[in-house]
């Protein structure tokens, strides 16, 4: 049987408005998320997806 590695990956997520988006490295989706919450104000999270 074959094993297949996954590389983790990161969903952002604005709960106040339209902006999303997928990464593979969680130091780039801590950055969006904090450059978004400061600009905005709006409350945003990152959830790990694998």
């Amino acid at each position: 049987m074959s094993s297949v590695t996954q590389k983790p990956q990161y969903h952002v997520v604005c709960r106040e408005c339209s902006v999303e988006r997928l990464f593979d490295a969680s130091p780039d989706a801590d950055d969006l998320k904090q450059e978004h919450a400061e600009e905005t104000g709006h409350r945003v999270v990152v959830g790990r997806v694998r």
